[in-house]
């Protein structure tokens, strides 16, 4: 793989290759011996301590327990900066520089956590990056874009010919072994009759294929801290010469990066990791370095460093990758970059300096003092339940005092030949110490039973106030080292993460945001937007933003019930937003399990048109009591025509009676029909002036 820049080259300015090659070998090497010689025995010491190693002052015959300060003041930490970092849906976010950048800013969020939770284990990476950096000075990330050749092998059985033909023609595919046979299925008649044809019979193959597949994915890992170098002037990765990986690679992981096989087979090694570093022989004391893995898997030292390195000759050194093989750091690849993709994780950065201080520079001394009084108090205890025995020289059978078995008998010549040396037990003296001990770690690392809330002591006789202000005051540790993972680790993890996916991702991907399929281009993206990180909270901090989001929530709601959905103050997407908030406090990452996300073309329904006024409202009333008087009257009216009504009917009634009496009377006096209409006439008349007398 040709490493000279051609343009350069061609120029007559560039560095020669000799010259790069001499450069390159000198800062790698001295940046390598630094890590070995300086930082690793200090790094090595503190894995022993964190592994309950033996100090190696031990005495034969007494106490060899070691307390394990530096293993528990991790450990305790450790918990809280998960939850810190991955008790939310999001650890990052990426913000807008205006309101055209918001729908972008809010996918480049979810597409960059998606890449960190789905693309890549980022639990059990970030697990190792806070141990690392909490016991090791330091944990490192490095990401890159993986365009590496995974190769797997697949096997089918009985496929049709079009089937392999298919098969076959997919990009990356390649048949490794075809065995072919008659379809046992077809009929023996048909078979013979394609014989005397002359036909082909069809065939079943079985085959084996290679499959070879760019992977084309963001990769993010921890890296070992011995694998990790930088020159011992740096105090930043800003103003390092160099900083780099070194790795002890296999032959088929180099030949799938790209490399020639024959290239990097000559640069081959036995030797599989680095065991001129202290720190890798403490974590793996059995390890012997050299084991036979055949000729493809046998190790190759690769390292990727970046180097300031005036190059083209014009004064000023640029920053370039430059790839080597083997010991001697043979350079194979060399081209300017603008990225540096190493993230520093440190719990105590120290100012000016490269390297800081972890918890387990400040309870080293603490658990090898405790070990020491732990072990006298032990001896003490064993001094006084199993004392010394004096003996006479000759009088006694030896064998029977070194017998131990209870009831034993021991032989003497004569009484008093044996006699017990008891030493009362001192043990309880070194409570006091142990208990002295404990606070001054907890001073140093803000950790404790009472602050953990293991403590039942603190529980029962402290009120809740007291209590809080125990957590909180060693929740203030914890959080300083949350806020520099954040700034000096995260920030610069996801600005590289960003950049990364809009220079090398040159397609569209789908992939599912928000419980949506969702094509994502991060081309079109801004690779200049700023980074915010999420930092949780403790438990103290917990309670005061639910309660805190509860008022608000209340207050939201005040609003849209008193101003309407489309009000000036509130929206119902920034409700939402409250009760996810108030969903990821609680420890529910996913909030759409609970609330469907707000459509992206969803208005408000319009507002109901206004009421009317208190002067509107009074004329309502003073009419509606007109209406209901002007009813009052209607009905008595009507009440009055009909009472008329059924008077004149019955007097219409009677005087029909009246005339049909008076008919039946005079037919009756007469025995004689009489003229009925000329007596209805008359009767009429009479009834007629009556009423107007």
């Amino acid at each position: 793989m040709a490493y000279i820049d051609e343009e350069e080259t061609e120029a007559g300015i560039g560095m020669s290759e000799d010259d790069l090659q001499n450069r390159v070998r000198q800062y790698v090497s001295d940046a390598i011996q630094y890590i070995d010689d300086e930082i690793s025995p200090l790094r090595a010491e503190s894995t022993k301590y964190y592994l309950g190693d033996e100090f190696g002052n031990e005495v034969d015959g007494r106490s060899r327990v070691v307390s394990r300060d530096v293993r528990d003041a991790v450990q305790s930490v450790l918990p809280s900066l998960m939850r810190v970092f991955f008790g939310t849906e999001k650890v990052v976010e990426f913000v807008p520089r205006g309101p055209e950048d918001i729908a972008q800013a809010e996918q480049a969020t979810d597409y960059v956590n998606y890449i960190l939770k789905q693309d890549n284990d980022a639990v059990a990476i970030f697990y190792s990056v806070f141990k690392d950096a909490l016991m090791n000075k330091s944990g490192i990330v490095k990401w890159w874009w993986d365009d590496s050749i995974q190769v797997s092998t697949h096997n089918f059985e009985a496929l049709p010919e079009v089937a392999m033909g298919l098969l076959l023609e997919e990009e990356g595919v390649e048949a490794v072994s075809v065995e072919s046979y008659p379809d046992p299925n077809l009929p023996q008649e048909q078979v013979e009759t394609m014989e005397i044809q002359g036909m082909d019979i069809p065939q079943l193959y079985d085959i084996e294929i290679r499959r070879k597949k760019p992977i084309n994915k963001v990769r993010i890992a921890t890296m070992p801290p011995e694998e990790f170098f930088v020159d011992a002037a740096a105090t930043s990765m800003t103003n390092a010469q160099v900083v780099g990986h070194r790795t002890m690679a296999t032959i088929s992981d180099l030949v799938a990066m790209g490399y020639e096989e024959d290239e990097v087979s000559q640069y081959a090694s036995d030797q599989v990791e680095f065991l001129d570093n202290e720190n890798y022989i403490a974590r793996h004391p059995d390890s012997s370095g050299a084991i036979d893995f055949g000729q493809n898997q046998r190790r190759v030292q690769y390292v990727e460093a970046w180097c300031k390195i005036d190059y083209d000759g014009d004064g000023i050194a640029e920053l370039r990758k430059i790839c080597t093989l083997g010991e001697n750091f043979h350079v194979v690849n060399n081209e300017p970059t603008s990225d540096i993709p190493f993230s520093i994780f440190a719990c105590d950065p120290e100012p000016h300096l490269f390297f800081g201080s972890d918890l387990a520079d400040l309870t080293k001394d603490i658990q090898r003092i405790k070990s020491a009084v732990i072990r006298g108090m032990l001896d003490s205890l064993a001094f006084a339940l199993y004392p010394r025995t004096g003996i006479v020289e000759g009088m006694v059978d030896i064998d029977d005092v070194l017998n131990p078995e209870v009831g034993s008998v021991i032989r003497m010549r004569q009484p008093g030949m044996v006699q017990q040396l008891n030493v009362p037990f001192l043990g309880k003296e070194a409570f006091p110490m142990i208990q002295y001990l404990d606070q001054m770690k907890t001073e140093r690392t803000g950790q404790s039973a009472a602050s953990q809330g293991l403590d039942p002591d603190v529980l029962q006789s402290t009120t809740r106030a007291g209590v809080m202000a125990t957590i909180k005051g060693a929740e203030q540790h914890t959080e300083m080292i949350a806020r520099l993972f954040a700034e000096m680790g995260f920030k610069p993890l996801f600005r590289g993460l960003l950049r990364l996916v809009i220079k090398h991702q040159d397609q569209e991907r789908m992939v599912r945001l928000r419980n949506q399929w969702v094509p994502v281009d991060p081309r079109v993206w801004d690779a200049t937007m700023d980074v915010s990180v999420n930092v949780g909270m403790g438990a103290g901090q917990v309670d005061e933003k639910m309660a805190m989001l509860t008022q608000v929530a209340a207050r939201q709601e005040q609003m849209m019930d008193k101003l309407g959905l489309d009000n000036p103050l509130v929206s119902l997407g920034q409700y939402r937003t409250t009760l996810s908030k108030m969903l990821e406090v609680a420890g529910w990452e996913d909030a759409n399990q609970f609330f469907k996300p707000l459509p992206p073309d969803w208005s408000p329904p319009p507002p109901p048109p206004p009421g009317p006024t208190p002067e509107q409202e009074m004329l309502q009333v003073q009419m509606q009591d007109i209406q209901v008087k002007q009813q009052i009257e209607q009905e008595k009216v009507m009440q009055s025509a009909q009472r008329e009504q059924a008077i004149d009917e019955r007097e219409r009634t009677r005087i029909a009676g009246d005339q049909a009496l008076r008919e039946f009377d005079l037919e009756q006096k007469y025995a004689s029909k009489v003229d009925l209409e000329l007596l209805r006439a008359t009767l009429a008349e009479q009834e007629s002036s009556r009423r107007e007398g």
